[in-house]
């Protein structure tokens, strides 16, 4: 794989990921030091990323990770929520004893995590419960399409746990997910699954539209 494109992949999983986070600015220098490459891939993999969307480059000022609007965040929250009360419902008729035993044992982790204010811990294992449940519905496009619009926001992840006062109701949420898919409860499954997404997305974009306003 040439340099630039391994750069390139590293730098925009670092931005997905929200280890850089939205607004962080980028310095050459430093990223080249971490990445231990010379400052031009540096520069061509900001080339590809500014033309697609995932940093901003302001004259004078430098390269910057860049903010999405709260508008374009609900928006993109309110679908993946109807996608993943869908994927819920094809998951409750797909599920099996092992299935259900690995999605209790994560839910036990993650419930540690959030008593314990665990939030890099949680945030990926949350990310694994999620994509566990969508991968039941053994529909494959939906899966793409899901991860494809989760990918946008998840620079957004570490913001969304670190919120005070939610963690915890986010991980008691996953309790009647999962009762829901292990009774094979289809209706109330996409029911949970949509109310939790949407309380996230309400929750997070309240948040980001009071900084705004600061």
């Amino acid at each position: 794989m040439p340099l630039k494109q391994e750069v390139y992949n590293r730098l925009k999983a670092l931005i997905i990921s929200g280890e850089l986070g939205p607004g962080e600015k980028l310095s050459e220098i430093d990223l080249a030091n971490a990445l231990q490459v010379s400052r031009t891939p540096i520069r061509e993999a900001f080339g590809q990323l500014e033309v697609e969307g995932y940093i901003t480059v302001v004259s004078n000022r430098g390269a910057f990770v860049s903010k999405l609007p709260p508008e374009e965040i609900e928006e993109i929250y309110n679908i993946i929520s109807l996608l993943e009360g869908y994927a819920a419902e094809l998951a409750s008729g797909n599920t099996n004893n092992a299935k259900m035993r690995w999605l209790k044992k994560l839910q036990k982790e993650l419930s540690v995590c959030a008593s314990q204010k665990k939030y890099r811990e949680y945030m990926e294992k949350n990310t694994f419960f999620h994509r566990f449940i969508t991968e039941l519905s053994e529909n494959n496009t939906l899966v793409k399409t899901i991860s494809e619009l989760r990918s946008r926001v998840y620079r957004y992840r570490f913001v969304s746990v670190t919120i005070p006062g939610y963690l915890e109701k986010y991980a008691s949420d996953h309790e009647k997910i999962i009762d829901a898919i292990g009774r094979k409860d289809s209706v109330r499954a996409r029911e949970y699954v949509t109310e939790h997404v949407q309380f996230v997305k309400g929750v997070l974009v309240g948040f980001l539209r009071e900084q705004k306003g600061l």
